[in-house]
């Protein structure tokens, strides 16, 4: 094993309104420290690339996770092999899932919070899907509908950026559980997946001139409930057609986070007028109930009910492109950056 490694260090913050770009980053390559007692050595093979990392890029510090700072590795949740181990609580050859830098390779040592090496069930059909249906995509997309929407059979759902990791995800839920899904999503070949592979009842595009009239035909009387992860006039457009005792679960506002203006402001003018329920949440408020979650998606993603997506691309100096390509919409699913020579990870 090459005793020097790659790492992808933030350059440059990115304000926001600025575009998220290659340019931010740079490949910086160190020499892989030995390992005490104690401690482990991971070969990172799957790294998750997540809306909330562009908050994290601007600098701000009320955020729950610690922001990225420039001139240190980039980080994010990955899934990783132990290469080298001095510690008992992990094993060589075994696979953990946490919070890792963007590298080759990373010393880590067992921990008991969330952002530790948490062992991974060797019995999962993909390693990568930790990082997805059964990561915290897959939970997002389970407690935002199970638990906070509580939806039922014969409800009609919309729901945003039903193409994207959490909405494609939660849109199979809302399915399992009865309802008329409608999903937004932005080209003609999303819309595909959603109607053909997926199973929904009907796929709009929210960028089309006349989707208020779209969405007004095909639910007269208004969603019953709206699974949003965008924010922004989407959400207005869709809030203004819903009535009591319609709601909203709100899971992001992604169309935002660029913009330190508007970034997580909600205009409640619509939630007022049409009496509206208004929940947010996120599913750290459910991490008690995270094993019961993870084995009902496996039950699902078994029987063939839900079936995960995910974009991928290869090679660690991909990740910056990955990030870009996020906010550009370009991914189907889940967006994942595959470590190159593992192939226990390809298709």
């Amino acid at each position: 094993m090459s005793r020097s490694y790659r790492t992808i260090i933030l350059k440059k913050s990115v304000p926001s309104g600025q575009t998220v770009s290659p340019d931010h980053f740079e490949t910086r390559i160190l020499p892989i420290p030995k390992i005490v007692e104690g401690e482990a050595l991971l070969r990172p093979l799957a790294f998750s690339v997540d809306p909330c990392q562009r908050t994290l890029l601007s600098g701000a510090t009320d955020t729950m996770l610690p922001p990225y700072v420039v001139g240190r590795p980039m980080f994010g949740s990955a899934v990783a092999r132990v290469i080298e181990t001095r510690t008992p609580d992990l094993t060589i050859g075994s696979l953990v899932q946490g919070w890792f830098d963007w590298a080759d390779y990373v010393v880590t040592r067992p921990s008991k919070d969330d952002m530790g090496p948490t062992p991974i069930d060797p019995q999962i059909e993909k390693p990568s899907y930790a990082l997805n249906v059964y990561g915290i995509t897959g939970l997002t997309a389970y407690f935002g509908m199970i638990e906070v929407a509580q939806v039922q059979r014969g409800e009609t759902v919309v729901i945003s950026s039903a193409a994207g990791s959490t909405g494609s995800i939660a849109s199979q839920i809302a399915k399992i559980r009865g309802a008329k899904v409608i999903g937004l999503t932005s080209t003609q070949a999303k819309r595909e997946v959603l109607t053909g592979q997926l199973g929904l009842d009907y796929a709009l595009d929210y960028r089309a001139e006349d989707f208020a009239d779209q969405l007004r035909s095909i639910a007269p009387n208004g969603p019953d409930l709206y699974f949003d992860a965008v924010g922004g006039q989407l959400s207005q457009t869709i809030m203004q057609q819903m009535r009591r005792p319609a709601r909203v679960v709100e899971v992001g506002q992604i169309s935002t986070y660029a913009d330190d203006e508007k970034a997580w402001t909600v205009n409640i003018t619509h939630i007022h007028m049409n009496g509206l329920r208004f929940e947010g949440y996120q599913p750290l408020l459910f991490i008690d109930q995270w094993p019961k979650a993870v084995q009902e998606l496996q039950e699902w993603v078994n029987s063939g009910a839900i079936q995960p997506l995910e974009t991928e691309m290869i090679g660690l100096e991909s990740l910056p492109r990955a990030l870009e390509a996020l906010f550009e919409g370009q991914n189907t699913g889940k967006m994942v950056v595959l470590a190159e020579g593992d192939e226990q990870l390809m298709h």
